[in-house]
C-alpha cells in the first residue's frame, strides 16, 4: 500500500517547465561567451503558499571574476545555484546570463551550457 500512495503522490507533481523553448534559436552559438551574471530584484520562494527566501536580490559577477557565497546555513546559498538552473523559479526579478534571461531558455540548452563546481566534489 505504502508503494502505492509514494506512486500516487507523483502523479500530483508539478512537472518542470518544457526543455526546449522557441527562443532558444535566438540564442547565440556560443551562448554564454563572456560569463556575465545578474540578478535583478530577483525574489524566490520554495513553494506556492511560503514566503519568499530570496528577497530582492541585485548583484552582478563579471566576467572573468571569482567570486565566493558565505553565509550562515540557511541564508540561501543553495538556493542561489538552485535559481541559477532554473530548478527553483523566479517568483519575480531576472536573471541574465551576458544579457539573456534565462527564464526565455529551454531548460536543457540552459542546464547544458553552464556548470557549478561544488565546495564538496568529487573527482573520479
Amino acid at each position: 500500500m505504502t508503494k502505492m500512495e509514494r506512486s500516487l503522490s507523483y502523479t500530483n507533481l508539478i512537472s518542470e517547465l518544457p526543455q526546449l523553448s522557441l527562443n532558444d534559436k535566438n540564442l547565440p552559438k556560443n551562448w554564454p561567451n563572456k560569463g556575465n551574471i545578474k540578478f535583478i530584484n530577483f525574489n524566490v520562494k520554495y513553494r506556492p503558499n511560503t514566503e519568499l527566501v530570496l528577497k530582492n536580490l541585485n548583484f552582478e559577477i563579471f566576467p572573468g571574476e571569482h567570486i565566493g557565497i558565505v553565509g550562515r546555513t540557511g541564508s540561501g546559498k543553495s538556493t542561489i545555484c538552485l535559481c541559477l538552473f532554473r530548478i527553483l523559479e523566479a517568483e519575480s526579478g531576472k536573471i541574465l546570463i551576458d544579457d539573456v534571461d534565462i527564464k526565455n531558455i529551454g531548460l536543457k540548452i540552459l542546464r547544458q551550457n553552464i556548470t557549478i563546481i561544488p565546495q564538496d566534489s568529487t573527482v573520479y
